[in-house]
Protein backbone atom coordinates (compact mmCIF):
# COMPACT_ATOMS: atom_id res chain seq x y z
CA UNK A 1 0.00 0.00 0.00
CA UNK A 2 0.98 3.51 -0.55
CA UNK A 3 2.84 5.73 2.00
CA UNK A 4 0.70 9.01 2.40
CA UNK A 5 2.50 10.55 4.99
CA UNK A 6 5.46 12.62 4.37
CA UNK A 7 8.84 11.51 5.54
CA UNK A 8 8.47 12.27 9.25
CA UNK A 9 5.18 10.48 9.68
CA UNK A 10 2.62 13.19 9.59
CA UNK A 11 0.65 13.85 6.86
CA UNK A 12 1.46 17.95 5.68
CA UNK A 13 -0.35 20.16 4.91
CA UNK A 14 -0.77 20.51 0.47
CA UNK A 15 -0.17 23.69 -0.26
CA UNK A 16 2.20 23.62 -2.90
CA UNK A 17 1.77 22.72 -6.44
CA UNK A 18 4.19 21.64 -9.67
CA UNK A 19 3.09 21.68 -13.23
CA UNK A 20 4.75 18.95 -15.40
CA UNK A 21 4.06 18.11 -18.65
CA UNK A 22 3.68 14.72 -19.83
CA UNK A 23 2.36 12.62 -23.02
CA UNK A 24 -0.58 10.26 -23.02
CA UNK A 25 1.63 6.92 -22.97
CA UNK A 26 3.09 8.23 -18.98
CA UNK A 27 -0.82 9.83 -18.53
CA UNK A 28 -1.87 6.44 -19.01
CA UNK A 29 0.70 4.94 -16.79
CA UNK A 30 0.70 6.88 -13.59
CA UNK A 31 -3.60 6.05 -13.56
CA UNK A 32 -3.02 2.29 -14.00
CA UNK A 33 -0.51 2.50 -11.51
CA UNK A 34 -2.92 4.56 -8.75
CA UNK A 35 -5.69 2.53 -9.58
CA UNK A 36 -4.10 -0.42 -8.87
CA UNK A 37 -2.36 0.67 -5.81
CA UNK A 38 -6.27 1.81 -4.88
CA UNK A 39 -5.41 5.83 -4.84
CA UNK A 40 -5.38 9.06 -6.52
CA UNK A 41 -3.20 10.45 -8.72
CA UNK A 42 -2.13 13.26 -6.73
CA UNK A 43 -1.04 10.81 -3.45
CA UNK A 44 0.60 8.21 -6.12
CA UNK A 45 2.61 11.19 -7.85
CA UNK A 46 3.48 12.86 -4.06
CA UNK A 47 4.40 9.24 -3.12
CA UNK A 48 6.83 8.37 -6.11
CA UNK A 49 8.26 12.09 -6.07
CA UNK A 50 8.78 11.46 -2.80
CA UNK A 51 10.82 8.01 -2.85
CA UNK A 52 13.21 9.16 -6.08
CA UNK A 53 13.93 12.90 -4.80
CA UNK A 54 15.25 10.69 -1.24
CA UNK A 55 16.98 8.03 -3.24
CA UNK A 56 18.86 10.23 -5.49
CA UNK A 57 19.69 12.46 -2.51
CA UNK A 58 21.26 9.32 -0.39
CA UNK A 59 23.59 8.48 -3.34
CA UNK A 60 24.62 11.81 -3.82
CA UNK A 61 25.72 11.78 -0.52
CA UNK A 62 28.16 9.02 -0.57
CA UNK A 63 30.92 8.11 -3.13
CA UNK A 64 31.64 4.44 -3.48
CA UNK A 65 34.83 3.17 -5.13
CA UNK A 66 35.42 0.56 -7.93
CA UNK A 67 37.71 -2.03 -6.58
CA UNK A 68 40.41 -0.41 -8.82
CA UNK A 69 39.72 2.97 -7.78
CA UNK A 70 39.97 2.14 -4.02
CA UNK A 71 42.69 -0.27 -4.23
CA UNK A 72 44.72 3.01 -6.09
CA UNK A 73 43.02 5.04 -3.00
CA UNK A 74 44.27 2.68 -0.62
CA UNK A 75 47.97 2.50 -2.15
CA UNK A 76 48.26 6.51 -2.40
CA UNK A 77 47.11 6.95 1.30
CA UNK A 78 50.42 4.00 2.17
CA UNK A 79 52.93 5.76 0.00
CA UNK A 80 53.44 9.62 1.35
CA UNK A 81 54.74 12.08 -1.07
CA UNK A 82 58.27 12.97 -1.48
CA UNK A 83 58.26 16.34 0.35
CA UNK A 84 59.33 19.44 -1.59
CA UNK A 85 61.98 21.85 -1.03
CA UNK A 86 59.13 24.26 -0.13
CA UNK A 87 57.52 22.16 2.34
CA UNK A 88 60.65 21.15 3.53
CA UNK A 89 61.35 25.09 4.70
CA UNK A 90 58.57 25.53 5.83
CA UNK A 91 58.29 23.12 8.34
CA UNK A 92 62.10 23.80 9.58
CA UNK A 93 60.53 27.48 9.47
CA UNK A 94 57.76 26.24 11.67
CA UNK A 95 59.82 24.35 14.41
CA UNK A 96 62.40 27.51 14.89
CA UNK A 97 59.14 29.40 15.73
CA UNK A 98 56.57 27.00 17.87
CA UNK A 99 58.02 26.09 21.08
CA UNK A 100 56.86 22.78 22.51
CA UNK A 101 56.70 21.41 25.84
CA UNK A 102 59.01 18.54 26.37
Amino acid sequence: MLNPYTTSGVPGKQSRTTQVRHDDRLAILIERAAMSLGVDKSAFLRTAIEREAIRVLEAQSRHVLSQEDAEQFAAALDTPPTPTPRTLDAARNYWRRVVHAD
